[in-house]
């Protein structure tokens, strides 16, 4: 076969690129599956810190857990647990999960940061009342209750279990699970359907 130069013939740049699509057809799921697993482990550290800085945060006023709303000096206005523990965090984006595709603020008449998680109200909402959040000490088995989730509702700030509902709240955005965190600052991924995520991990 006549070759002009040292150019390569139609026949052989179409092997090459045929080489090439198949082995991308094989590396791109494994690339696909890395990446996921990789952004739960990194939700799961961003869950760590947050957990991490609510117990300075309880240190700081007298064991009580961050609350998941306090009153603004606006009537009728909240301020949200996540700009309550800014002090305590190196950056917001902490509280991005980086496979959560449209983070949120909370809702319109809190003053609150975009975020991917929410708190468990039924230990910081005490009662319903902005403010009104559990002592640690309160908490009989904080190495089990969560306090920070993966959350699926735009705009909003947490979850009670009393809602019922729970996979309308939690995200299960990682290979059909979520990442929680306890009280205690234990993280962990588990499906929504597991025990693990049941009521008396919810309620202290």
């Amino acid at each position: 076969m006549y070759r002009s130069g040292s150019g390569y013939t139609l026949v052989e740049m179409l092997v090459v690129v045929g080489i090439i699509l198949m082995v991308a057809a094989i590396l791109l799921p494994v690339y696909e599956t890395a990446t996921r697993r990789a952004e739960r482990v990194v939700c799961l550290s961003n869950l760590r810190n947050i957990a991490r800085a609510a117990l300075m945060y309880a240190d700081d006023y007298d064991g009580r857990l961050v609350p998941a709303l306090v009153p603004y000096y606006r009537r009728g206005y909240a301020v949200c647990w996540d700009v309550l523990l800014e002090p305590y965090l190196r950056t917001p984006q902490i509280y991005l999960c980086p496979s959560d595709v449209a983070p949120t603020p909370g809702p319109a008449w809190a003053y609150s940061c975009q975020h991917s998680y929410g708190i468990n109200l039924d230990v910081t909402l005490v009662g319903g009342f902005w403010g009104h959040a559990m002592l640690y000490s309160q908490v009989e088995k904080p190495e089990t209750v969560i306090l920070f989730f993966d959350m699926a509702r735009a705009a909003s700030y947490g979850y009670s279990y009393s809602w019922g509902a729970l996979r309308e709240w939690v995200g299960a955005r990682h290979a059909g699970g979520a990442n929680y965190v306890t009280c205690a600052g234990n993280a962990r991924w588990a499906r929504l359907d597991a025990d693990w995520a049941l009521a008396e991990h919810w309620i202290p």
